[in-house]
């Protein structure tokens, strides 16, 4: 009755993206995923993720090479492959990431915004390699200097040199090809990392708006 049980269950779940398994003296099939074998059952993974076993000797003889081949697959194969996956996600992480501080690399021109998205005052960004140099492009007065570094959308800036030197600037950018929307926090106690691209000048939060030149 337990492994009739088994069987219907694994009849009832069935996954597009999986090995049909045959029951050998009914003929019936189902399509799960292989996990492991348990004894003398093997463990299937269902579509909806739940597991389930069923006795070895009851599938068609395809299927119970199958398992011996996967049960004679060499011990670390499994980790090998998903260590290599894990590695491939770092660079790509890594490859994306240099992607975005090249794009992010010269000259930018806009405004501070108001919480309205109205112009507040011209602001110049010179990003390179390793520096963000802040000025008043109307004056041509240089405002302070600083390094940042950037994770996913968010960049953090500490400042070096002029009026930022030692303060550190939490935020979170949006870069659309020579357009880029930079909101930061302001650095004090009661100023947080913005979630919105947005100034919220109650919660010390100013949005610039650049070109790239």
């Amino acid at each position: 009755m337990k492994t009739t049980l088994l069987l219907v269950s694994l009849l009832l779940g069935s996954t597009l993206q999986a090995r049909t398994w045959t029951e050998a003296s009914s003929g019936r099939s189902v399509e799960a995923d292989f996990v492991r074998v348990d004894g003398e059952t093997v463990v299937m993974r269902m579509s909806n993720g739940a597991t389930t076993q069923f006795p070895i000797a009851r599938l068609s003889a395809a299927d119970q090479e199958f398992i011996k081949q996967q049960a004679g697959a060499p011990s670390g194969s499994s980790t090998k492959t998903n260590s290599a996956s894990v590695e491939k996600s770092d660079s790509t992480e890594s490859s994306s990431k240099d992607d975005v501080k090249k794009q992010l690399l010269g000259t930018w021109d806009g405004y501070m915004a108001d919480s309205d998205g109205s112009k507040h005052g011209d602001i110049r960004l010179v990003i390179t390699e390793d520096k963000i140099t802040a000025s008043n492009p109307q004056g041509n007065r240089e405002m302070g200097a600083g390094t940042y570094k950037i994770s996913g959308k968010r960049i953090d800036a500490t400042g070096t040199e002029g009026q930022f030197s030692g303060k550190k600037y939490e935020g979170i950018f949006d870069l659309d090809g020579k357009t880029l929307k930079w909101c930061s926090a302001n650095d004090n106690p009661n100023s947080s990392r913005p979630s919105k691209l947005q100034t919220n000048t109650q919660a010390g939060q100013f949005l610039m708006v650049l070109e790239k030149k």
